[in-house]
């Protein structure tokens, strides 16, 4: 990007910021405040510019900004730039599933408002729930088929986690083709064999950066979290043919990372058998 083009898309950050915020003040705020007390006035115009407002305005920004790239990126429910893609695992869902059983993480619950209370609980008085629920991320047009994660501590308020999505084509072969991204194909997790990761580590509660809604704050740091999930998996002794990749361009994100991606085979389930009792060890799922 030159400089020129630079300082145009700064000129252009700071008049949608600008009428934004002149927006939430004069439009929503002020509207507000004829009718009700000031805190109701407050909190109103909070939960409105949080959660319909800003949203909505990132969104159009990143479309104009960051048009004509792949995006590496899952997005939110409301749309917006998520968690980076930075795992891909080659294999069937039992070897995915042993895989991180042998690393020692959880499959996660599903999210219901049973999980949702148990989890805010155990959040509030700082008590285990290894398999706590994940909120919804979504990828090729769907949420994720599964996810896993590691307390940090003995408190769902900090935690190492990563979710996945079955996919049909390798990431690397099908990376540069926008169309990967953006449709949204009907896959059966059970018969996929390829697995694309987004992995992050939670550090607690408080509020996004961009709409200031309340949700799990996150480590900026990604790539520390890729080599943790990595390093558990090799410690478990399950990944082979490792090598980083990187396709596509970047998106629009609040993460720090190099943007790539590990991409590796797990070994089947055969073949890790076989390694107990003394046999051959390079079985590679295909």
């Amino acid at each position: 990007m030159t400089r020129t083009a630079r300082w145009m898309q700064r000129a252009f950050i700071f008049l949608i910021a600008s009428g934004t915020l002149w927006f939430i003040v004069t439009q929503i705020f002020e509207r507000i405040d004829q009718r009700v007390p000031v805190f109701v006035a407050l909190l109103l115009t909070y939960v409105i510019a949080a959660y319909l407002v800003l949203p909505w305005i990132v969104r159009a920004s990143v479309a104009v900004l960051r048009r004509n790239r792949i995006p590496r990126v899952t997005r939110a429910a409301d749309g917006l730039a998520a968690d980076p893609v930075n795992v891909v695992l080659i294999g069937r869902q039992e070897q995915l599933d042993a895989a991180f059983a042998a690393a020692g993480w959880h499959v996660a619950d599903a999210l219901t408002f049973r999980s949702a209370v148990k989890m805010a609980v155990s959040f509030v008085l700082n008590r285990s729930y290894p398999t706590a629920p994940f909120s919804a991320l979504y990828l090729f047009g769907r949420r994720q088929d599964i996810g896993f994660q590691e307390d940090v501590g003995d408190s769902p308020r900090k935690r190492h986690h990563i979710r996945f999505w079955a996919a049909h084509a390798d990431l690397e072969e099908a990376g540069g083709d926008p169309a990967y991204w953006t449709r949204r194909p009907h896959i059966d997790p059970a018969r996929s064999h390829v697995w694309v990761g987004a992995g992050t580590t939670d550090t607690g509660f408080g509020f996004q950066s961009m709409t200031w809604q309340i949700s799990h704050r996150v480590d900026r740091d990604a790539d520390a979290e890729r080599e943790h999930v990595v390093a558990a998996l090799r410690a478990a002794g399950w990944v082979a043919d490792e090598r980083y990749i990187e396709p596509g361009e970047p998106v629009g994100t609040r993460f720090v990372t190099d943007g790539r991606i590990f991409h590796a085979r797990l070994l089947s389930l055969g073949s890790k058998r076989g390694s107990r009792t003394g046999a051959d060890d390079d079985g590679i799922a295909t």
